[in-house]
């Protein structure tokens, strides 16, 4: 049987009551300005209702966003297995929003919306129909059903709840193109795979275990956010079950007519973050060819795992397949208890440099304000004239503001730099592939994600690019370099800082990457 989609009427009860408890402003909040206006008028009368307020006690704005985040979605597990609250007759401190959705006539809200749900949760539903199928070929068996419960409005932490023979998908659902529908697609694959994992690994952990260095190299080169992601990252058995289900999950993506590209672009980001990753796609695939279930193929797979690396060659192993990403510097340097951000000093017009330094010293307030809203807390951040910096700057945590020719350190690197500048009468960008390993370069529109030849010219008229790289003067940090083709190309760019390699981006233009530094 084909999965069900649904936009749960409780948990839109939820976020009803999460818009009306933060006025319609806050991070979590993911609807239309319409749809939130819609809300406010409709409930205005109910806005100091008790279970507006309990709401807004519970999920405290001034929490760290991973607090907030990880009590939305233990909140939203109960509501989406419930019957429709008011229907219920044992349902706690939740009494509240039963209340609330009784003396408001919440249906009729959800009713009259009803069409707009709809247009959410019908493109998804072809790429799930192969769902039962393709478990069954994998595992050697399948679940009595798949539901997706889900949210239009509030942003809810993807998960799954597994009862009764029936898995579920628990998260929000709101997108406005294509390419956000398709990071769905793979969303709900992920939950839905999960419980098929627990049981893998519950029978078969043992045989690899003895692995854990593969956790522990990630945690090396990313120690803020697997600290404070346990979750994923607490224990090698979480780790396994991460990767196992991300991976499996891509891989059924491609089997159900998800496009090649959009599963080569999320793999690249993912394999930053759990290793191996590539390496999976083609297991998985003898397995089907020798016609074994992975819980069959599980001896050959752990064999096979062990020699792609070993605990005294994994830091190589991670630098050849894994690709440095843009938050990369900001993790290191909340671990290293600082950053370094350098404006350039070397345009012949003074007026420039001036425009570059306060450039440097709003992304230094945007990244405070960043760091204080994840963590509760940020590192030192410096903000330094490129000729002022110590050999021991040189050795940490770099961000470059300016091209080469506003920022020295820029221009010492520019000529390695997987995209660099280049000067033909204008200055321009070019990729620069041969600097790096691995190098894959993707367009990105509102309703596709592409692969593009390494070679073929960047366009005119782009902003600039924010790019990553290992730190030369010490590979166990890195430079992000921040860069326009002028200085409001650079101001521009240093608002897309994303979990891809580098990004270049035009009014119209907008191209990611990844590469590797072996």
């Amino acid at each position: 049987m084909a999965p069900s989609i649904e936009i749960n009427p409780n948990l839109e009860l939820f976020a009803v009551l999460y818009i009306l408890a933060f006025n319609g402003s806050d991070y979590f909040i993911t609807a239309p300005k319409d749809y939130i206006s819609d809300v406010l008028t409709y409930f205005a009368p109910y806005r100091d209702d008790p279970a507006v307020k309990y709401i807004r006690e519970v999920f405290n704005s001034s929490l760290p966003l991973y607090a907030r985040d990880n009590e939305i979605a233990e909140f939203s597990s109960r509501l989406a297995l419930m019957s429709y609250l008011p229907n219920e007759t044992n349902f706690g401190e939740l009494e509240l929003l039963a209340n609330f959705a009784r003396k408001s006539d919440f249906m009729t809200f959800y009713s009259a919306h009803r069409s707009e749900y709809e247009e959410i949760t019908r493109p998804l539903a072809g790429y799930l129909e192969c769902v039962p199928e393709e478990y069954e070929r994998l595992f050697g068996h399948t679940y009595e059903s798949f539901r997706v419960e889900a949210s239009y409005s509030l942003h809810i932490h993807p998960h799954v709840v597994f009862e009764n023979e029936t898995v579920y998908y628990v998260g929000g659902l709101y997108y406005t193109n294509n390419v956000t529908m398709l990071s769905y697609v793979v969303a709900i694959l992920h939950e839905f795979t999960h419980p098929f994992v627990r049981d893998f690994l519950d029978r078969n952990f043992r045989t690899f275990e003895n692995m854990s260095y593969y956790l522990q190299e990630v945690r090396n080169e990313l120690p803020t956010t697997t600290t404070y992601d346990p979750g994923h990252y607490g224990s090698f058995y979480t780790y396994l079950n991460e990767l196992f289900t991300e991976s499996i999950a891509e891989y059924i993506a491609l089997r159900c007519g998800v496009p090649r590209d959009y599963v080569l672009f999320r793999a690249n980001a993912m394999s930053a973050m759990f290793l191996p990753f590539w390496n999976l796609f083609d297991e998985y695939r003898k397995a089907e060819e020798l016609n074994e279930t992975l819980y069959q193929y599980a001896p050959t797979l752990a064999r096979r795992m062990g020699g792609w690396a070993t605990p005294e060659n994994v830091s190589a192993f991670y630098r050849k397949v894994a690709p440095v990403v843009e938050p990369s510097v900001l993790d290191r340097a909340s671990y290293i208890g600082k950053l370094v951000i350098v404006y350039g000093t070397q345009n012949p017009d003074e007026s420039g440099n001036e425009y570059d330094r306060e450039t440097a010293y709003l992304l230094a307030d945007r990244l405070r304000e960043t760091y204080m809203r994840l963590y509760g807390g940020a590192p030192s951040i410096v903000v330094k004239a490129d000729g002022n910096l110590t050999d021991e700057d040189l050795r940490g945590n770099l961000i470059l503001v300016g091209g080469p020719v506003a920022n020295a350190i820029t221009a010492r690197l520019n000529e390695n730099l997987p995209v660099r500048f280049a000067f033909n009468g204008s200055w321009v960008l070019e990729r620069n592939p041969n600097a790096v390993e691995n190098f894959t370069a993707f367009r990105v529109t509102e309703n596709n994600i592409s692969v593009i030849p390494p070679n073929s010219p960047v366009p005119s008229g782009v902003f600039g690019v924010i790019e990553t790289i290992r730190n030369p003067w010490n590979s166990k940090e890195y430079v992000l370099i921040i860069a326009g083709l002028d200085r409001y190309g650079t101001r521009e760019m240093s608002k897309w800082i994303q979990w891809e390699s580098y990004v270049i981006r035009g009014k119209t233009y907008w191209e990611v990457g990844f590469y590797s530094m072996g």
